[in-house]
């Protein structure tokens, strides 16, 4: 890889921690003095800094799907875009290229994911308060996430990592195969932040005090799929079961995804 490509995903890195670290300053400093008498204040501020908290900054989310055109599936769309891939083609195939480009792309989309929530949970637990979890089931009237969650703390934060954590590898997927007809190493570098604001604007255009419109748009909203059981719609509560949604979203994406990698791959084939 060239090593000016290398200098800009060094760059994006550091940029990511360096806003990463401010929102959880910033979160910790806006929660000072707050108790609370069942212990869990700490897991309050970790959903708090999650997509659709109240700590959330849409600046960080922007230079995170960069990251996921970049740092997750960049390498792979660099090799196809380059002279590299026709030696690479003739060793492997189309097929083999495809299948280590899909897997490398979800592994690094979640491992990414889960590096985030980890080093937020430990400035948390370093510069807040430790973690002490509830182990009684919450109601859904006393927790701090619009979802639908009735577990106790500790169930929660791991309900939450994982399958926030698949969904970022799957939603890199979608960047990979949407990435594959992008010609240019340096116009792909958008096609994260561009597809990831499309997909989280679009169900606006529509009616949302309609409940078809709304359960529509829900089981593929890409907050869904990335931060199951954080975000509504406008203040109102989503229509279906949190994890329900984010299965289905998963599946369409993951279709999406599947369909424009083998479209792309029966077009090389064509050509030859």
């Amino acid at each position: 890889m060239l090593k000016k490509t290398k200098r800009i995903i060094i760059m994006l890195i550091i940029t990511y921690l360096i806003l990463l670290t401010w929102q959880i300053f910033t979160g910790i400093k806006e929660n000072q003095g707050v108790l609370s008498s069942k212990g869990n204040i700490s897991v309050a501020l970790f959903f708090d800094l999650q997509i659709g908290g109240w700590n959330d900054k849409i600046e960080i989310d922007i230079v995170r799907m960069v990251l996921v055109s970049t740092l997750v599936a960049g390498l792979f769309i660099y090799l196809k875009n380059s002279n590299m891939f026709s030696n690479i083609q003739q060793r492997i195939g189309y097929r083999q290229f495809l299948k280590k480009a899909t897997f490398n792309t979800f592994l690094c989309g979640m491992s990414l994911s889960i590096i985030t929530n980890l080093y937020e949970m430990l400035l948390i637990n370093l510069f807040y308060f430790p973690f002490v979890y509830n182990f009684h089931d919450i109601g859904l009237s006393e927790g701090m996430r619009p979802g639908y969650f009735t577990t106790n703390d500790l169930t929660e934060i791991i309900v939450f990592i994982m399958p926030a954590a698949i969904g970022w590898g799957i939603f890199a997927i979608l960047v990979f195969s949407v990435g594959l007809f992008v010609q240019k190493n340096a116009l792909y570098i958008g096609v994260g932040p561009i597809l990831g604001l499309i997909l989280i604007l679009l169900p606006v255009l529509g009616n949302m005090n309609n409940i078809v419109w709304r359960t529509f748009v829900f089981s593929w909203f890409l907050y869904t799929l990335v931060a199951p059981g954080q975000s509504t719609f406008m203040g109102q509560r989503p229509p279906v079961n949190s994890l329900v949604a984010f299965v289905l979203a998963s599946l369409i994406y993951l279709t999406v995804s599947l369909l424009l990698i083998n479209f792309w791959y029966r077009r090389k084939r064509r050509k030859g």
